[in-house]
């Protein structure tokens, strides 16, 4: 991120006044008290974007033992968030024996070493890395942290991004959770067992979450619909059982230029109608839904399509 950041440390008394007037103005955004970034510099950045320039800010207070961690370590390391980021930076320091927060820092408790011996020590995915100065966790480290403390709509997105980007392996976050037991270690689990390869977007990664919440089977992801000589169509979920279809949309699949590839918005939308009808045309599809970010923030939406579609739910 090239973003300029502003210190008032770096300016004599006239120009930080000068800097606070600016900041008042609207003209400056404060990143932490004493650092600023030009207000046009920020307009269109995604919260973790933000969050970024908070540990570029910060970065400099975070000194060894401790290193960056959790979400903080997620920001790093370009996983998808989809709960916004904290308003602090997060650590862990191995000399703390119980968590506390400051003025800028959200500390953690270390996890307890173990002495057993590591089958991916050494990797890439396993080694902690480096952050303007500061170390920052592991990316499999920082996903099993995440996992203990976040809720499964903030985690689940990030463990499948990294498992279908093949940045880690099941095997790895396994391991890692059995090395270093956390305290929640059956949320862990949880969110391990659940993580998938197979998710193509972090809509689709919240789209499973709610149907574990709402206790409907776990559907086939990825369900092939092909015929010999003719088109073929992969669909985001398959309930067999029940003869459904679910895809899940958003404004960005007709919206965003780089989805688009040069084809115009009305062009998408008939392509993907011709594409639904192409689904809708095989025996064994009853129903077609289609669920929006807006509908997988509220799961009382997503049950009631379910049960409309006559999804079991528990």
């Amino acid at each position: 991120m090239g973003i300029p950041l502003i210190r008032t440390a770096d300016h004599a008394s006239a120009e930080r006044r000068a800097l606070q007037r600016r900041a008042r103005r609207g003209e400056l955004t404060v990143v932490r008290p004493g650092v600023f970034v030009e207000q046009h510099d920020v307009e269109d950045l995604w919260p973790e974007m933000r969050h970024l320039l908070l540990l570029r800010a910060t970065a400099s207070s975070v000194r060894r033992p401790r290193a960056i961690s959790h979400a903080s370590a997620a920001a790093v390391h370009g996983l998808p968030f989809v709960t916004p980021p904290p308003q602090k930076v997060q650590v862990i320091d191995p000399r703390r024996t119980h968590a506390e927060t400051t003025s800028l820092l959200q500390v953690h408790v270390a996890p307890p070493g173990s002495s057993r011996p590591r089958r991916f020590a050494d990797t890439p995915p396993t080694t902690p890395v480096d952050f303007c100065g500061a170390a920052v966790t592991s990316l499999v480290q920082t996903l099993v942290d995440v996992a203990a403390v976040a809720c499964a709509v903030a985690s689940i997105p990030m463990l499948d991004a990294a498992l279908s980007e093949r940045r880690v392996f099941a095997e790895m976050l396994v391991d890692e959770a059995e090395a270093s037991p956390r305290r929640a270690p059956a949320r862990v689990q949880a969110a391990i067992a659940m993580a998938s390869s197979l998710s193509g977007s972090p809509a689709e990664s919240i789209a499973r979450v709610r149907f574990r919440q709402l206790g409907a089977p776990d559907p086939v992801q990825q369900h092939e619909f092909v015929r010999p000589g003719d088109r073929r169509a992969v669909v985001d979920f398959w309930f067999p059982g029940q003869g459904v279809v679910v895809e899940v949309d958003g404004r960005a699949k007709y919206r965003d230029p780089a989805m688009l590839a040069g084809a115009s918005s009305a062009e998408a939308l008939w392509q993907e109608k011709r594409r639904e009808d192409f689904i809708r045309s095989f025996p064994e599809v009853r129903l077609v839904i289609r669920l929006s970010w807006q509908d997988l923030m509220d799961p009382e939406v997503i049950r009631v399509a379910l049960i409309r579609a006559g999804v079991p739910l528990r």
